[in-house]
């Protein structure tokens, strides 16, 4: 049963089950302890204020790209070939390729998703390359363990499943060149990217590949006067649900992102995964990334 269906307009819930259709995004029916991520978009909508926002963030969640775990090797397959394609040479003067996974250099004993594709490398799909065959790949998941390795290592794969705004990304690199690897040897590999965070990597001057590069959700999709106005609509929709951190309500540093990953980076604009409280009740998001599900440190 949907939450509340009677209260939205049959219009947006139409128009909703129509995305859902053509993204191949399952409409399940709630039940007593399972949600359903249809049910809980209906009601997040529901709690729009007024019908323009409700036909802009239908508009938007057209663009929106989920990226679940069962095709995190598509991506991963795709982006490994865009590399190869690029640096034949570099893997034919080498013996060993080593990848690292993208770090926050605050806190790099956190676990993150990095961590997971370094895992996947390790997969049956990936020696269909010729290097998973004929060379010996070291994955290493600490600064310490490059500083162990340093001088061996020749290109490092720098891997996350997703880059935003680059700021974690430029950290981590940062790190990786003050363990004594030239950045000239770093390569990042990730499955989706923001074309502010490949800004970001260009300006620094270390190579990145990705399987989707993905523009800012309103300010490229609209002309500037339209661009601003709807961007100022979003400020008012994260604020009716309580999005407390004003960095966020374009996501973080405005990157206006459209994206799920596993977990929903907050690069993406907070309608979709900030879960605060309105009228003393938790606001169920579609795509939420709230931290009462994490690995303990």
């Amino acid at each position: 049963m949907l939450i509340k269906k009677n209260t939205l307009a049959e219009k947006f819930v139409i128009e909703l089950a129509a995305i859902f259709n053509d993204q191949n995004w399952e409409i399940e029916e709630s039940t007593n302890d399972e949600y359903s991520i249809f049910d809980i978009f209906c009601k997040r909508l529901e709690d729009l204020e007024t019908d323009a926002d409700r036909e802009l963030m239908i508009e938007l969640t057209r663009k929106y790209l989920v990226v679940g775990a069962g095709e995190y090797y598509k991506y991963m397959f795709d982006v490994f070939k865009k590399f190869i394609n690029c640096n034949r040479d570099v893997m034919m003067d080498i013996d060993t390729i080593h990848i690292f996974p993208v770090q926050d250099k605050d806190y790099p004993e956190k676990t993150k998703s990095g961590n997971m594709m370094c895992y996947l490398f390790q997969g049956l799909l990936m020696r269909r390359f010729d290097v998973f065959r004929n060379k010996r790949v070291r994955i290493i998941e600490t600064f310490d363990g490059l500083v162990k390795h340093k001088d061996d290592i020749k290109c490092l794969l720098v891997v996350d499943d997703f880059v935003g705004s680059g700021d974690t990304l430029l950290g981590c690199v940062n790190s990786i060149e003050e363990k004594g690897i030239e950045k000239e040897k770093i390569k990042v590999l990730t499955l989706v990217l923001q074309e502010c965070g490949k800004k970001v990597a260009d300006e620094y001057g270390v190579e990145i590949y990705t399987s989707v590069l993905r523009n800012k959700g309103i300010t490229d999709n609209y002309s500037e006067q339209e661009a601003q106005e709807k961007k100022e609509q979003m400020k008012r929709i994260s604020k009716r649900f309580k999005v407390k951190d004003k960095n966020l309500y374009l996501g973080y540093k405005e990157s206006e992102g459209l994206v799920s990953m596993i977990k929903t980076p907050n690069n993406t604009f907070p309608f979709y995964w900030y879960e605060g409280k309105r009228e003393g009740k938790l606001s169920l998001a579609p795509f939420p990334r709230r931290n009462n599900v994490g690995v303990d440190v």
